[in-house]
């Protein structure tokens, strides 16, 4: 790339983050990496906090300890949890000791939702779509990698909320130029990650799908639950509840404690509408 080229896409990486996350998630980690080390810290993070959390594991896999541990030390922790979720054991724990013991443990607990919960049965790899975006950009993105299918494909903001829904049928047939944000629904039902999977069954979401867009505390997006896998979630509990455990059963309420525990801990951030 010419000093030139490399200028140009630098003030693009600095003026539009969304639009050049979305590009660089179109290339080889190694690619990505390097053009993100010309940037500042800070230009480098704005893009890395906007991409789609894979893209954004793929990359600072291709990285030095040093380098990861600048980085994550600049991201809020739904970033990092975001992208934690996206990476193997082995990688996991890497990632893990490059920040302190207290956001280990909040990252711990943010990615490891007790089993009981829905938060421990969404499927993540999942196509995501911003509200910026076009559908040509959509469509880009869609043709890159392997998802699991789902008919509903849900919209985010710029924090990583909900804020709608379209089909995949629908998106298909409109022109490229036109935005997500003209075409999606904004009427989306929600569960909490902590909800209990027996009241998740109970949910009326149900009666007019089949899945359900799941989100942690402070609302941000963390995957898809579809209805079968409610369903066989708790035939896994009812095995384990047939034979108890005092262990399991101490882990349990440790773990619901602790989630209270923190609820006055960090203060309730309220979803704009």
């Amino acid at each position: 790339m010419s000093a030139l080229n490399l200028k140009i896409a630098q003030h693009f990486l600095q003026e539009e983050p969304a639009g050049a996350a979305r590009l660089l998630s179109l290339q080889t980690p190694d690619v990505a990496a390097e053009l993100l080390k010309t940037l500042s810290n800070e230009v480098a993070l704005n893009v890395l906090k906007v991409m789609q959390p894979r893209s954004a594991a793929e990359i600072l896999i291709t990285q030095t300890d040093v380098d990861i541990a600048r980085w994550l030390g600049k991201m809020k922790l739904a970033d990092i949890a975001a992208i934690f979720r996206h990476l193997q054991d082995e990688e996991l724990a890497r990632f893990l000791n490059l920040i302190s013991v207290r956001r280990q443990t909040l990252c711990k607990m943010l990615i490891s939702y007790p089993d009981y919960t829905v938060g421990a049965w969404v499927e993540t790899d999942v196509l995501i779509l911003e509200e910026t975006m076009t559908v040509e950009e959509s469509l880009l993105r869609l043709k890159k990698r392997d998802y699991i299918g789902f008919a509903l494909v849900y919209v985010v903001n710029q924090h990583r909320h909900v804020v709608g829904q379209l089909s995949l049928y629908h998106l298909l047939r409109k022109a490229p130029q036109q935005k997500i944000a003209d075409l999606m629904d904004i009427h989306v039902v929600s569960l909490s990650g902590y909800t209990e999977l027996h009241s998740a069954l109970k949910s009326p979401v149900w009666a007019q799908q089949d899945q359900v867009a799941v989100a942690n505390r402070s609302g941000d997006f963390i995957g898809v639950l579809p209805h079968h896998r409610v369903r066989s979630a708790l035939g896994r509990m009812d095995e384990t509840q047939d034979k108890p455990s005092e262990s399991l059963d101490l882990l349990d309420a440790y773990t619901s404690s602790f989630a209270s525990m923190l609820d006055t801990l960090v203060p309730v951030k309220v979803k704009g509408k």
